[in-house]
């Protein structure tokens, strides 16, 4: 899979770390993976609770993200890896990388994804064919990121080739800096959760709706702190803050999807 080859992460606010570090603490436990808010949340509602620990978070891509869990870098990671050809999110690239690790997979949250563009959608952006419109400028996402994965699935299945989307090259490392983007009219379009359209200001144009899971490893699946985390995913507490957000369904938050 070329793709793992793909480098750089997902970073967000100041206060979420976003360098590669070393991650093991006393009193830490680490999540390394692809940026959500929910996972922002997930992080504010365990450092505000009486939990015993603080979760760290540490945004990287999707990819990145379970290279790291596999080599013992962070305890959790979050991902949303679309397999084409097997019509599946996240599994198989669990069982790829992950190997004969023993694992669990659970849902944290589903979302949409789709065409960010400005408010009006003057360029009338409406389904994947639009990519390569002319004259239009696409802001992307950066490699090793499960939405960059989407993007160049398409392109490849479609036999499009790069050249002919202008500012494919101009890459963005979260759904914030793609919404960013367009609203200061730096770019037409780029694929996001309708959340950074709806909170920019900007229109959204639904593409497809994924699931975003956390990952761990088995040794992780007793310790106290991941049962803490699993009191919060399930609470309805969280699951209502979640449902604040426009493009978030918390129907399969909490439910294990996959395990070995």
């Amino acid at each position: 899979m070329q793709y793992l080859q793909g480098d750089s992460g997902e970073k967000r606010p100041q206060e979420h770390s976003e360098a590669h570090e070393d991650v093991s603490s006393d009193n830490g436990f680490c999540f390394m993976g692809s940026h959500d808010l929910s996972v922002e949340l997930l992080a504010e509602f365990l450092n505000h609770s009486s939990s015993t620990f603080s979760l760290k978070t540490v945004f990287k891509g999707s990819m990145q993200g379970l290279i790291a869990l596999y080599h013992r870098e962070a305890q959790v990671t979050g991902i949303h890896l679309w397999d084409k050809k097997l019509q599946e999110y996240n599994i198989p690239f669990v069982e790829h990388i992950l190997l004969a690790e023993a694992y669990t997979v659970v849902n944290l949250v589903q979302r949409s994804q789709g065409w960010i563009v400005p408010a009006g959608n003057k360029h009338n952006i409406k389904s994947w064919e639009d990519i390569s419109k002319k004259g239009l400028r696409f802001v992307n996402r950066q490699r090793g990121s499960g939405t960059r994965l989407r993007i160049d699935q398409y392109l490849m299945e479609n036999e499009i080739p790069i050249r002919q989307i202008h500012g494919y090259e101009n890459e963005e490392k979260t759904h914030w800096g793609v919404a960013l983007k367009v609203a200061n009219g730096e770019a037409d379009f780029g694929i996001g959760i309708q959340f950074a359209a709806q909170r920019m200001g900007l229109d959204f144009v639904p593409l497809f709706k994924e699931r975003f899971d956390l990952v761990i490893l088995q040794e992780t699946a007793e310790k106290p702190e991941w049962q803490q985390i699993q009191a919060v995913i399930n609470s309805s507490a969280y699951k209502r803050a979640v449902e604040q957000h426009v493009g978030y369904d918390t129907s399969l938050t909490g439910k294990i999807v996959s395990g070995s």
